[in-house]
């Protein structure tokens, strides 16, 4: 059995690690705070390089691009171990630019790289429901399905490298607009007297139901911002998409609008929490009390 290295034991780094380890990979572990990987019962390797050079394939699953480029590029980065033969899986929602730059750089190595960001959420995570998006060669895809199946429970290759990348940022731009929606219809309802309950009675029994509204619907409802996703990365996943469509010269109206309520809510000290906590910007703006 192949032996895996994996960087990042974040948010959704920490449920991916534990199910490898579940399905009986030989796993090692890198983190750039050593507590985290002791809290969760690992080991951590002294640097990415050194991750990598005692693994055949290394996943990397970290916040932001600033992090896969230390990750990747930095002297003792996992660029530094790749040989012929070596694999790398991203699955770091960054730019489709990054991604093709880091491809370049393993497949000059003799390495390969497959991106392979991912949907879900940190339940998803946890229980190993997550969805992949791939972007790579088909054949290093198929090899690979295995290690990104023992995480989740389907990958999808969305075409050559970048192209997981930009399918990832477009599915949060959807979700930034269904979760702007459905805030902004919350708060006026609870204006005009409905109880939240009541309106997501109604939109679930409506044709435009969704899962979402349901999942983050009830997070609104209880209070509950502990973060499956920050709106610290949102905000950085929504810039990513737009500096993505202005270098296409596409026009993107509603996510430059819909952004700004996210950084409100970032400027107010919410940056951490879960992205459903924006319906508290929302909520301060037409004069309702913060609870």
């Amino acid at each position: 059995m192949k032996r895996i290295g994996f960087v990042g034991l974040g948010t959704m780094g920490a449920g991916m690690a534990k199910n490898l380890a579940k399905k009986g990979y030989p796993l090692a572990v890198w983190n750039r705070s050593p507590a985290r990987a002791s809290e969760l019962g690992f080991d951590n390797a002294p640097s990415p390089r050194a991750l990598a050079e005692r693994s055949d394939i290394v996943v990397t699953c970290v916040a932001d691009p600033n992090a896969v480029e230390r990750v990747v590029f930095a002297e003792d980065g996992v660029l530094a171990a790749a040989r012929p033969g070596f694999r790398y899986i991203e699955c770091s929602t960054v730019s489709p630019t990054l991604v093709r730059r880091v491809a370049t750089a393993f497949d000059e190595r003799g390495a390969a790289s497959l991106e392979a960001p991912v949907t879900g959420s940190k339940a998803g995570a946890a229980n190993g429901t997550l969805l992949f998006m791939t972007g790579g060669p088909a054949a290093l895809h198929e090899e690979l399905e295995p290690v990104l199946l023992a995480m989740g429970s389907r990958a999808i290759r969305c075409g050559e490298s970048g192209q997981g990348a930009l399918m990832k940022l477009l599915g949060n731009t959807l979700i930034s607009f269904m979760l702007e929606g459905l805030c902004e219809a919350l708060v006026v309802g609870q204006k005009g007297g409905l109880e939240i309950a009541q309106v997501l009675e109604v939109v679930a029994a409506s044709g435009f139901a969704s899962p979402y509204f349901a999942f983050k619907g009830q997070a609104i409802r209880e209070r509950n911002f502990d973060p499956q996703f920050s709106i610290d990365l949102l905000v950085k996943d929504q810039t990513l998409m737009l500096a993505e469509a202005a270098e296409q010269k596409t026009p993107l109206p509603g996510l430059a609008a819909v952004r700004e309520v996210f950084q409100a809510a970032r400027a107010q000290g919410l940056g951490r929490e879960d992205i459903a906590a924006v319906i508290r910007v929302l909520e301060r703006a037409a004069g309702r009390s913060d609870t």
